[in-house]
This record gives structure tokens, C-alpha cells and sequence, in this order.
């Protein structure tokens, strides 16, 4: 009975923070695709433009905090869980790791409205690009909490903060069509941090039996936590480079226009990319025990399965946006926007490489290999840079698609190599996984329709009890 108990268990941690963090990420595209669908039918080209370009300098930052924060506590945190010294002193370092990098991101945000203004031709970014300095110490707090709640395998707050941080933004730009109310770029930024304050009282409730800090900052985890995460600062912030370059090229060479056209293809591939951020969020904390070559059967198998389970709901997507981009764009984002489906069809691609490269970066950060995983997302971005730039003065929008797609596929074989000679990784051996996802997949539905037809057969042939008729 307790082997049964035992097995059952990581089990349900699959099902369940799986659920949960696929719910999360889920909900977070599922408003931020309504939010795009509606402001590009209410939004000019160059308005969508500069909208893009504050939720791009918003991306830099917060791909910035969770790098140099989340991996290391997240990390140390469960390493550390049941030693309470430990475990507030690294939750102190971290909060203070936290503060210090919401106040440089606040600096370079202050600064550089006006650099971003003049390069991507883009006056309306200047004005609100300030707001996000507000949003940016809200998320202080709201990212610390959910944090904790990662490392101790809780997911439920982290769904929750991030339905209302994400749901605000959608409600605001849903009330103003809806009742005709011209759509601001300014009151877009502020309903955004009105829904960061939202979500940091959400996650405050579910993180709130997990806190523990100390009462003085421990400078040796200070310096560890730092020394760590410096490392996944840079892979994340070089992970956003390579994969907005292609837009930032178009819009520096070719204007905010261009910039809007490609992004409204953008939006819709980002939802075939959700199943690997949230398959991730899960693999990172079970994976963080596997230290060096004396579990490469374990770094081998996590890696194999997890991907094959996110290619099993990518490939569907895929499929979907190359047979129907036209529909789609049309649908999502209007007549004006026809010329995106071309474009769509290239960027769809780019999901199929982005399983084996996210769980690649999971599983190096994961051992303590956070300098390699950061070496090889630096290369890619550089890449990418240089294709871009040349292909886009070339070929225009698809450019930018082709620079991107190249840049993804070279990086694809060189992170493959690097995974099969040092855990013994093989890239056919997760596509090779992929019948028994779908038949695991298609069993476990059968098994509950039955359940639920035998449940109801048992409820029709039961017959009611007779009532009783004594006084």
C-alpha cells in the first residue's frame, strides 16, 4: 500500500502543478490575445507600434528579475525547505537581490523613454514608458511571492495573481469597446499596474504560511544568489533579444508600421510557445536535484519525456496556423492586417524548436550549468542579430521570419550535440516519445468516459429507496 502511495505521488504533482502552471500560462496568453484582438481593430499601426514596444521594454525587465532571482531561490529554496535558518536567510537575499534590481531597471527606464522615442519613431512610448517604473516595484513583491510559492511546489496563488494582473489590462480595453470609450495608450499602462497591485494581494494570500525571512541580509547568500543568477539574467535577457530582434529590426529599418504588421503575426504563434514555458515551470524544481554525470539517466529521461509531452500540444497548433493563417489573422486581427498570414506561417515554425530549447536551458540552470546555457542563448541572439539586419534590409517582413528561423535551427543542432555528449540526450528519442504521449493521452480519456458512463448507468438502474409509510 505505501509503494502504491509512493508512486502515486509524483504522479499527482505532474497532474496537478502541471494543470495549474499550464492553467497560469494559459489564462495569461488567452488575455493577452483578447487584449491584442482588440487593439488592433481600436489602435493605428503606429499606436500598436509603441504598445508593442512598452510590453517589449516590460518583457526585457521582468525576463531580467525572474533570471537573476526565481532559478537560484527557487533552487536553493528547495534544496533548503526544511532548514528554517537557511531558508529565511535565502529568502531575505533574495528580496534584497529583488530591490536592487527594480531600482536599476528603474533608472533605465527613466532614461531611456527617449532613446527608444527617436530609434523606433515612436514618440507616444516617451509617455508612458514611465508608468512601467510603477508596474516595475509593484512586481517586487508579487514575483517574490509567487517565488515561494514555486519552491514549495505550491501553484495555486501564482495562477490566481496572474489572472488578475492579466485580466485587468483585457477588463479595462473590454469596457472601452464596449461602451465606446476611446482606447489610450496612458490608460492602457495604468490599468496594467492597477492589475499588479491586484495580483500582489492574490499571491500574498497563498504565499503567506511559506514566508520567512531573517532579520539581517546573510551576505554569503547574498553573493551565491547573485553569483547564480547572473548567469540566467544573462541567457533570459539574451533570449529576448533573439526572439524580438526580427520585430526591433523591422521597426528601426522599415518603421512602425512594419513593426505592427509582423507583431499581429507574432501574437498569434506566441500561443503555440505557452506548453514549454509551463512544462518548464514544473520540470525546474523536480529537476533541481540532478547534479553532474551521476544522474544522466535522470537529466536523459526528464528531458526526453518533457519535451515529447509539450511537442504533443504544439504539433496540433502548428498544423492548424499553416493550414489556416488567413482565417486566423482575418479573424484575429482584421482586414488591415491580411498581410501577416504569409509571415504567420514562417513564425509558426519557430515552435517547433522551442521545446528542445527551453528544457535545454531547464535542465542546464537545474544541475548548475547556468554559464553554458547562457553561452549558447548569447550565440543565438547574436546570430539572430546579424541575419536579421541583413535579411530584413533584403527581403523585407519575411526577412525577419527567415533570419530567425535559420538562427533557431542552427542553435537546435549545436544544443543537441552539446545534450548528447554530456547526458546522453537524443532529440529523435523525444520525437520518438511522441505515440506513447498521445496514446497515454487518448487512454486516459477513454478511462474517464467510462468512469463517467458507468457512474451514471449505477445511478439509472438503482432503484429509490421505498418511502416510508409507517406513522
Amino acid at each position: 500500500m505505501s509503494g502504491r502511495h509512493t508512486s502515486a505521488a509524483p504522479a499527482r504533482y505532474w497532474l496537478r502543478s502541471g494543470l495549474l502552471t499550464l492553467l497560469e500560462r494559459g489564462c495569461g496568453l488567452v488575455f493577452a490575445f483578447g487584449t491584442a484582438a482588440l487593439l488592433l481593430r481600436h489602435l493605428s499601426k503606429p499606436g500598436f507600434a509603441a504598445w508593442g514596444l512598452f510590453l517589449i521594454a516590460g518583457y526585457f525587465v521582468e525576463m531580467g528579475r525572474a533570471g537573476l532571482i526565481q532559478n537560484g531561490l527557487v533552487r536553493h529554496l528547495a534544496i533548503y525547505r526544511d532548514r528554517k535558518g537557511h531558508y529565511a536567510a535565502i529568502s531575505t537575499a533574495s528580496l534584497l537581490l529583488n530591490i536592487v534590481f527594480s531600482l536599476a531597471c528603474a533608472l533605465l527606464l527613466w532614461s531611456g523613454a527617449g532613446w527608444l522615442s527617436r530609434t523606433f519613431n515612436a514618440p507616444a512610448i516617451e509617455q508612458i514608458l514611465p508608468v512601467y517604473v510603477w508596474i516595475n516595484f509593484a512586481m517586487i513583491p508579487f514575483t517574490h511571492f509567487n517565488f515561494i510559492q514555486q519552491a514549495n511546489l505550491e501553484f495555486r496563488g501564482v495562477f490566481w495573481s496572474t489572472f488578475c494582473y492579466r485580466g485587468m489590462l483585457f477588463a479595462w480595453v473590454l469596457w472601452c469597446v464596449l461602451s465606446e470609450r476611446p482606447v489610450e495608450l496612458y490608460d492602457l499602462a495604468m490599468a496594467m499596474l492597477a492589475g499588479a497591485v491586484l495580483g500582489v494581494a492574490c499571491s500574498w494570500l497563498f504565499a503567506r504560511r511559506h514566508l520567512l525571512h531573517a532579520r539581517r541580509v546573510d551576505g554569503y547568500w547574498l553573493k551565491k544568489l547573485a553569483g547564480y543568477g547572473k548567469y540566467v539574467l544573462g541567457t533570459n535577457l539574451s533570449t529576448m533579444f533573439y526572439k524580438n530582434i526580427d520585430k526591433l529590426s523591422l521597426g528601426h529599418l522599415l518603421g512602425p508600421a512594419a513593426f505592427a504588421v509582423y507583431d499581429a503575426a507574432g501574437k498569434v504563434t506566441q500561443m503555440i510557445e505557452t506548453p514549454s514555458f509551463s512544462i518548464a515551470q514544473v520540470v525546474f524544481p523536480k529537476s533541481a536535484g540532478y547534479e553532474g554525470s551521476d544522474n544522466r539517466e535522470g537529466v536523459k529521461r526528464l528531458y526526453e519525456r518533457s519535451v515529447a509531452a509539450i511537442l504533443a500540444i504544439i504539433l496540433p497548433f502548428v498544423a492548424l496556423v499553416l493550414l489556416f493563417a488567413e482565417p486566423i489573422i482575418h479573424l484575429f486581427a482584421g482586414a488591415a492586417y491580411m498581410e501577416s498570414a504569409p509571415v504567420m506561417r514562417l513564425t509558426a515554425l519557430f515552435g517547433l524548436f522551442m521545446p528542445f530549447a527551453v528544457q535545454f536551458g531547464t535542465i542546464l540552470d537545474s544541475t548548475g550549468k547556468p554559464a553554458v546555457n547562457f553561452l549558447y542563448t548569447l550565440f543565438t541572439a547574436a546570430l539572430n542579430l546579424a541575419l536579421s539586419w541583413l535579411f530584413v534590409l533584403k527581403y523585407g517582413l519575411f526577412g525577419a521570419a527567415f533570419a530567425t528561423l535559420t538562427a533557431y535551427t542552427v542553435s537546435f543542432v549545436l544544443m543537441q550535440r552539446y545534450l548528447f555528449r554530456h547526458f546522453g540526450i537524443s532529440a529523435l528519442n523525444a520525437i520518438a516519445c511522441l505515440p506513447g504521449v498521445y496514446r497515454s493521452l487518448w487512454l486516459l480519456l477513454r478511462e474517464k468516459r467510462q468512469q463517467e458512463l458507468a457512474t451514471g448507468e449505477v445511478s439509472r438502474i438503482t432503484p429509490e429507496k421505498p418511502a416510508n409509510l409507517n406513522p
